[in-house]
């Protein structure tokens, strides 16, 4: 109850940050009306600070599971505080495994699940190759998948402070196309690649990463 407590407090601190002094934008936030309805959020990443504007980009009542590294959790007041806002951690090897199951049971329980879907921060401050997890466990579970653009986050915690742009872009939900749970290594590439160029699509350019030179092709056959 008090990790409740907490989130609720840190919610309001930054939406009043927001609308005070930060330069926050957030668009298509009517793709996420479906109240109490299991959805997977797919999110680039790229500063620490991205799950504290995501975080607080989200409707209060939404309260999302998240996915985070199991390393995160080896503090125990960093663990407590990670428990307490429904982040599942996943470790390295089959032991993520467990991981997955348990993010299918919050999905069955109708949870809104966050995944970074690259994996871990970008450090070449765009998109890297995109993980598969999110479309694994949107086809097992049948839920649509959000993608969520964040931007201007890089700048971290000092540049928010001196009024540097922060986007936030939510897109249109949408199902993986595949009529069965169980997804060939080429079929997986090819629904991972789509995810990313949907999130590379909501981006600015620049931040277009090793998705640019697909963006560029789609662009000129469309």
């Amino acid at each position: 109850m008090l990790g409740v407590f907490v989130y609720i407090l840190a919610w309001i601190a930054l939406w009043v940050l927001r609308h005070v002094w930060w330069k926050w934008t957030i668009t298509g936030q009517a793709h996420l009306k479906s109240r109490g309805q299991a959805m997977i959020l797919a999110v680039n990443h790229l500063h620490w600070t991205d799950t504290c504007v995501l975080g607080a980009s989200l409707p209060l009542s939404l309260r999302p599971t998240w996915l985070a590294k199991a390393e995160l959790f080896a503090n125990p007041v960093a663990a407590w505080w990670l428990r307490a806002i429904q982040v599942i951690p996943v470790s390295r090897g089959r032991q993520g495994l467990s991981a997955l199951v348990a993010a299918e049971e919050a999905l069955k329980g109708g949870a809104a699940l966050i995944i970074f879907v690259e994996g871990h921060r970008s450090a070449i401050g765009g998109l890297q190759e995109g993980q598969g997890g999110a479309v694994r466990l949107a086809a097992r579970s049948g839920c649509p998948i959000v993608p969520i653009a964040l931007w201007g986050t890089e700048a971290g915690l000092r540049g928010a402070c001196l009024r540097k742009p922060i986007r936030v872009s939510i897109g249109e939900p949408y199902f993986v196309p595949t009529e069965t749970s169980k997804i060939s290594q080429q079929r997986m590439s090819e629904l991972t690649d789509d995810l990313m160029l949907r999130l590379a699509a909501l981006l600015p350019e620049r931040y277009w990463g090793v998705y640019r030179e697909r963006m560029e092709r789609f662009q000129f056959e469309a």
